[in-house]
């Protein structure tokens, strides 16, 4: 009876130990997968910035990167990407040299942020931009907030924008 008794807890012990280390893996392969939709977000994210606010490539960066639908936050966009095209071509063709510099990205769940320095041209001070974007499974842009404050010339604390 000891023996069987033996058996048993023993049988016991390395099924157990079985299922933790299974349940490891898999824990670590799921944080694996959500670590790499993360990369892939902020890479579609950026890759659209780039598209859209340094090449200017409006048409592109929507194309590739904007899904059927695209919910919008800014007050002066209309939903979805034709709107958006056709928001910000006017500007861009009036302001050739404008650009956008990414200073920092997150990306938590189904959200990318920006942090952004947008300028006219190298010498407009511009403006401090966050951008929130929310992606789908297929890792498409589909809503945007962003918020949006002037460079001043100087602060109260010393510090910058960025």
């Amino acid at each position: 009876m000891k023996k069987f008794i033996f058996t048993l807890i023993t049988a016991t012990l390395l099924s157990t130990g079985v299922q933790a280390q299974s349940n490891s893996v898999a824990t670590q392969n799921t944080q694996v997968v959500q670590q790499s939709v993360l990369e892939r977000n902020k890479a579609n994210v950026l890759d659209f910035y780039e598209l859209a606010f340094n090449q200017h490539k409006l048409q592109e960066a929507v194309s590739k990167h904007v899904g059927a639908e695209y919910l919008q936050h800014n007050p002066t966009v209309a939903d979805g990407g034709q709107a958006f095209i056709d928001a910000f071509a006017p500007f861009l063709k009036s302001h050739p040299q404008s650009k956008a510099t990414v200073k920092r990205v997150v990306a938590d769940g189904d959200l990318v942020w920006l942090h952004v320095h947008s300028q006219l041209d190298d010498k407009d001070r511009g403006e401090a931009v966050v951008d929130i974007f929310r992606l789908d499974e297929n890792g498409k842009i589909v809503e945007h907030w962003d918020v949006i404050q002037a460079v001043p010339e100087k602060t109260e604390s010393g510090r910058g924008m960025f």
